[in-house]
This record gives C-alpha cells, structure tokens and sequence, in this order.
C-alpha cells in the first residue's frame, strides 16, 4: 500500500561507470543512464562571414549538481573536427558575435557555478586573448552588440541586501539595471528604464535607440505574462511603448528603423502572438495570422522587405519566409522542415542559417541551413546509431467532436504489424506547450527508454497544445480535463483500433500539466492500469494563489479563484481523489515553486488515507525543470522511477 520516500540515489561508482563514456553503444534496452550521459548541443552562432559556428556543449559528468557548459567551435567548409573554443574556460556560455567578426562577447561563470560569479568577457578571435568587464553593477544576464559594434547594451541583476537571520521577503526580487558599454574605453554608463527591471534588449539600425521589455517586478510573472516593450533613447527618454503585454519573444527593429516586430499576448492572456508595428503610425498587424500554427521566432531580412520566421505547427518545427507587405495575411513560404525543439537560430551576411535540431534517431546537434538545404555539422553522440530504435511517425485523428489533432507514436524495436502492444500516453506540459518531431529521450521525455523495453508510448498534442493557432490554443479554456482529456481518449481509441495499442494494458502520465492529466485521469479512469504524475496539478486554487508565475497562469483559463471557486473546484483531480483505483506514482522536486510540492502532497495523503496503491517521491533542492538544474542522480532516479513503476504494474 502507499507509503512515501525520499530520493533514492543509485551508487556514484556505478553511474560513474555507465555514464563516464557519452552515448556509449547501447547492445540492450535503453536505460536512464544512457539518456541522461547524452551530450547536450545548443545555442548555434554562426559568424557573421559564416566561417565558423559557435555553440554550447554539455558532456554530463556531475553526480550532485549540473555540469557546466563548454564552448565548441566548428567550421562548416572544412572537415575538421570541432573543438572546445582557444581562449574559453568550462562555465563559459552565451557566445554572440560582433558585427565585424573579430570580437567575441560571452558569458563567464566563476568556479562556483553560481549566476553570482557571472562576469562579461570580450574574446579577441585571432589571438585568444580576454578582457574581463570591470566595474558592473550587478551580474550580467544579457547582452547585444550595436550595430556598429561600438557599444554592447547589458542587462544586469542585482540581488536585494540580505536580511537579517536568513529571512526571505515574499516579492523582494533585488533590481536590474540597463548598462551601456563603450568597447573601446570599457567605460560605462546606467540607463534610466522605464520600469525597474529590465529583461530584454536591442539596439536600433543606427544605435540612435533601443528596444526593451521591462517590468515593474522582477519575478517570472513579470518576465513571461506582464512585460512591457518600450523604445527608448540611450539617454532613458521613452520614444514609444507597444501595446500589450509582451511575450520573451526577442523584439527586434527592421533595418529603416521604421517599424518593430515583438511578441505580445492574445486578448484573453493565453496564447502568444508574432506581430509587426509601425512606429509612426501605431498599426500593429500579426505575422501570418491565417497560417494555423505559432510563430516562435522573427527576424528581419538585411534589405527589410521580409522576415525569416521559427513556426511550428501540428508536430513540426519549420523554418520560413514571410514578405513584410504581406505580412499579416501571407502564409508563410517553406524554407525547411526542422526536426525537434527548436527556439532560435542566426544568421551570417549571406542568410545562411545556424541553429541546433535533432532527428528522430539523434540528439540535437549544429545544422547549418543554405538555401533551404540543411547540414548536419556536428556528431556529439556517435553511439546513439547503435541504440536499439524503433519507428517513430505521426498520427493523426480525429475529436469526438470532429477537431483534427496530432501526435506521436513511438514503437518499440521488436513491434509486429497487428500484435497489440502495451501502451503509455505521455501528455506534455504547460497546457499551451506541445510534443514536437524529433528526438524523444531526456530525463522528462521517456519515449525512446520507455519504446526499447517493449512499452509503446503515444504522445498527443490536445486542444490547448500549442502549434494549432490561437482558437486551438484557448480551446481548453475553463475545461482543463474536459474536452483535453477526451481528445487524448480518442487518440487511444484510434490506436486501439489500428492494432496498436492493448486495451488492457494502457498507462497514463507526465511531467507539470502532464502531471495534472495523470492526476485527472486516476479520477476519471475506466481503462488505464495505472497513472504517473510528476510535478502534477492537484488543486487549482490552492495553485494559482501559490504558483511563482502569480494570478496570470491560471485565471485566464478559469477566471479570479477568488470569485469562481466552483469553477476551480469541478476542474481539481483532488475533487475525484476518492474515484482513484489504480496505483498512482508521484514524483515532485522539493524546490518546485512553480508547481509547489504542496500539490503532489495533497495528492498523496488523499490517496495514503484511503488506503489507495500509491508511492510519492520528492527530490531535495530539485526545481519544477530538472533540466540543466539538477546532477546525474536526480535525473537518472526520476527515469528509473518511471521504468520499474510501469514494468511492476503495465
């Protein structure tokens, strides 16, 4: 029966052992610990001659804590393998070239590995050399050159003072502050900023004026739901501020200067929108509007007439064009079709572009795209061609209500034609997030692992996924478990009639609103033999009062908590707790304040009560996204938790 536990931690001499060789061949089933060695690829800088392309690579090595980045280098017109970067350190990260070349600008994180040691260093690329930026207040977050390269505008943070006896003050998130650098003189200077934080920036064609997104907190609510763009000179004075509230979409000027192309929230606050506004006369107009899918990144062709956009639709990440004139109406023209999760890219002079994807069977690495033509530049994890894979394809379905949807479905190796196999339904998170084609394999997305020990794993994008344009996104508006539920439901039925999936041995689960679908479903199950909730969703109120991200998350979808109590109540899997009768897993980090660990709590001690199968593991100092926060243990427990919970009751 249910019983709690605490973070079970494998043996550091053998994780040492099965991970100290990245992507090592894998002659058996998949395990947690060759998903978690993976090497990590990410952050593509293509020069701006495009001679070389820097990136960001993480080979995983720390048991405890998250190993730190190294900066790669690799050419794209010669055969020579890449290499760590002369003149970086391991900690260095966020690479961004000056407009002429010669001159890198990146990050440095001290020994510490704390965001507190972070300093600005300038890398001179012909000789290696650094200059270290004296005098900053505050640590530096971000940064962007001038267009002459001149000047580098800096976003830096400053912690508030430490209050007595290791108090913490609820919405006391320190001060930001936008500094201009003279690359010459490495002179700086404050700018006064229309709000008290700062979050993004760049610079204007002639670096007569910047572009930001600040806001008055400094906490994520601000950061992703009530942000504000705002042009202003490099003296502080505010030229212009665009309406809405801006999305972290990077907001960038077009080469005239003239007009400004952002990221801003639908009317309702729940899906993000790409449009353009025209400085002079206030028209803002969206980018692709009829396309059907989202609009993830934008930016401006050198002569002005288009933008190169990031979208995705359905499943799929595309790149494409769209003509400025045409903007708001146009479909936007294929470049290429890019597999994985993909958020940005860069271009050189000539329009090539750089960016980091993966493929059904390897892991994100460097492409460099020419003409539509895609390179794959670099091969991080060699062994992965020797994992066992089986098919992954697309599947489409119909609602019960005649909606068109799409998923993923991930075989494993052995599968036969006909021979219904075990089935798990992996839901994604967010609501307004989705499953993209690509690589299927991380400490959260257990696909691949999941598929080589014989599990199936189907991977549907419901309405309120993200990829289906704005009346999709809102589609599970006030209905979080309503019609959602039912799509993935439907998805089930077509698999199951296709031959695919065995009716009686079907699971559920997923990490954040995936958590929430398990915990939903476990109250509302008539075919699934037992439900996964990581990080999951228990009780809305007691969520949206609580959340790091405030009252701009869950009210959008079901109002003020305050005034619509039943609203929230109908839509709590703790409202159904007592109709759970399979076991139920819960896996939840203690440091999660974005779904604080309450919520799993509540789940479980409903269920414990009752007397109900059920096991609740919490990790110490593990965040809401273990990606990037947490050492090799944690991510490599969570996976293994998953495998031997399904193998014991699938």
């Amino acid at each position: 029966m249910g019983r709690t536990a605490s973070v079970r931690i494998l043996s550091s001499a053998l994780i040492t052992l099965l991970v100290s060789s990245p992507a090592l061949a894998a002659p058996h089933p998949i395990t947690p610990q060759d998903i978690s060695g993976l090497r990590q690829v990410s952050d593509a800088q293509i020069a701006p001659d495009g001679h070389q392309i820097l990136y960001s690579r993480i080979t995983p090595s720390s048991h405890t804590a998250p190993t730190a980045p190294e900066l790669w280098a690799v050419t794209p017109r010669s055969h020579a393998e890449p290499k760590q970067l002369r003149g970086t350190l391991t900690g260095d990260h966020q690479p961004r070239w000056s407009p002429d070349g010669a001159t890198l600008a990146l990050l440095r994180t001290h020994a510490t590995g704390t965001a507190r040691g972070a300093r600005l260093v300038l890398l001179d690329i012909k000789s290696g050399k650094t200059r270290t930026i004296p005098g900053l207040t505050g640590t530096p977050v971000t940064f962007t050159w001038a267009p002459d390269g001149s000047s580098i505008a800096i976003i830096t943070h400053e912690a508030p003072p430490a209050l007595p006896h290791n108090a913490t003050e609820e919405g006391r998130s320190g001060t930001s502050h936008l500094i201009l650098l003279d690359v010459g003189t490495l002179k700086t200077r404050t700018v006064p900023t229309p709000d008290p934080f700062v979050f993004d920036v760049d610079w204007g064609p002639k670096g007569q004026c910047l572009i930001i997104r600040s806001g008055k907190e400094g906490g994520l609510e601000y950061y992703w739901y009530r942000s504000t763009q705002s042009v202003i000179k490099p003296d502080g004075t505010v030229l212009y501020t665009l309406p809405g509230h801006a999305t972290a979409v990077h907001a960038s000027f077009s080469p005239d200067g003239s007009t400004v192309v952002y990221g801003y929230f639908s009317e309702d606050g729940i899906d993000g929108l790409v449009g353009t506004v025209d400085l002079a006369t206030g028209k803002r107009e969206p980018i692709a509007s009829a396309w059907g899918g989202a609009i993830l990144r934008a930016a401006w062709d050198t002569d002005g007439h288009g933008l190169t956009v990031l979208g995705f639709k359905g499943v799929e990440t595309h790149l494409a064009h769209v003509a400025f004139d045409h903007a708001s109406t146009a479909e936007p023209t294929e470049i290429a079709t890019v597999m994985g999760e993909v958020f940005s890219f860069s271009r050189d002079k000539s329009g090539d572009i750089a960016l980091t994807a993966s493929t059904r069977t390897t892991p994100d690495e460097v492409w460099l795209y020419h003409k539509g033509h895609g390179q794959q530049l670099t091969h991080s994890n060699p062994g992965v061609d020797q994992w066992p894979l089986g098919e992954q394809r697309i599947i489409h379905w119909k609602a019960k209500d005649g909606l068109d949807l799409s998923g993923i479905l991930v075989l494993p190796p052995d599968a036969k034609p006909h021979q219904p196999m075990p089935l798990f339904v992996q839901i994604h998170g967010g609501p307004l997030e989705a499953w993209y084609d690509g690589w299927l394999g991380s400490w959260h997305n257990w696909a691949r692992m999941l598929a080589s020990h014989g599990i199936a794993v189907f991977m549907p994008n419901p309405r309120g996924s993200e990829g289906g344009g704005p009346a999709f996104s809102a589609a599970n508006r006030g209905d979080w478990g309503g019609k959602d539920y039912q799509d993935i439901l439907s998805g089930v039925d077509h698999l199951e009639k296709d031959g695919i999936a065995d009716p009686a041995r079907l699971a559920l689960g997923g990490w954040s609103y995936g958590g929430f679908m398990g915990m939903w479903a476990a109250g509302h199950n008539d075919r699934f033999k037992t439900l996964i909730a990581g990080a999951g969703i228990a009780d809305l109120m007691t969520m949206a009062m609580s959340t790091d991200v405030g009252l701009s998350f869950i009210p959008p979808y079901f109002g003020d908590p305050l005034t619509h109590q039943s609203d929230y109540s109908a839509h709590s899997p703790l409202s159904f707790v007592q109709n759970v009768s399979v076991p139920v897993l819960l896996l939840h980090g203690d440091a999660d304040t974005r779904v604080p660990t309450i919520q799993s709590r509540l789940f479980y001690a409903a269920l414990h009560e009752s007397g109900k199968t059920t096991r609740f593991i919490h990790y110490p100092g593990a965040p809401h996204w273990f990606g990037g926060s947490v050492g090799l243990d944690t991510e490599i427990d969570v996976q293994q938790q998953v495998l031997s919970w399904l193998q014991k009751y699938l």
